[in-house]
């Protein structure tokens, strides 16, 4: 008695066939995306492909947007100033700069006339908080949220400021003492 035709023998030439062209497809999706990278020690930034923002029209567009004064720290040219918005923040708003830092950290400024624990909150939801810094003649009060990332939190002149991201403590500072000397946005 035979087998039946195709009950064995032959039947894996055709799922080994469907296996490779699944892998060329996907292999060349990705080649053709770049969406996959190996990274060994940590994530890469390809700087040249980072969306850049202008950050005093940014801060000039958001002064009709929010019901306090800004500032619009103007970071050296190897930081990228990468977004802003304008988002609700305990009754108020908040008006966030980020840019990614030299060493590709990203780090946040935020101005807002919310209360401190709505502010942090709405930044990193409830972290801990630590001990506080001094920097620009300045006490931050400082918190670690969540993935690590630090929060500094100061009052200027009526305006509570957040700093929040990844970035060292030296790129917190280099921030803080920027945005501190900058002058304030007329209001537009």
């Amino acid at each position: 008695m035979s087998a039946p035709r195709g009950a064995s023998g032959g039947g894996v030439g055709p799922l080994a066939i469907a296996t490779i062209v699944l892998a060329v497809v996907v292999l060349a999706l990705t080649g053709l995306t770049r969406a996959c990278s190996f990274s060994p020690t940590a994530p890469t930034v390809d700087r040249g492909a980072v969306q850049r923002i202008d950050v005093a029209q940014a801060t000039r567009d958001a002064t009709a947007a929010v019901p306090f004064a800004l500032r619009a720290p103007m970071m050296p040219a190897d930081w990228i100033p990468q977004s802003s918005d304008v988002r609700p923040v305990g009754g108020t708003r908040a008006f966030r700069l980020g840019w990614v830092t030299p060493d590709n950290a990203f780090v946040r400024l935020v101005q807002s006339d919310a209360p401190e624990d709505a502010l942090v909150t709405s930044e990193q939801a409830a972290p801990p908080a630590l001990g506080p810094v001094a920097v620009g003649g300045r006490t931050w009060t400082t918190y670690r949220g969540v993935r690590g990332e630090a929060l500094w939190v100061t009052d200027v002149d009526g305006v509570r400021w957040v700093l929040t991201g990844d970035a060292t403590p030296a790129r917190f500072t280099q921030l803080a003492t920027t945005a501190l000397g900058s002058p304030l946005v007329p209001r537009g």
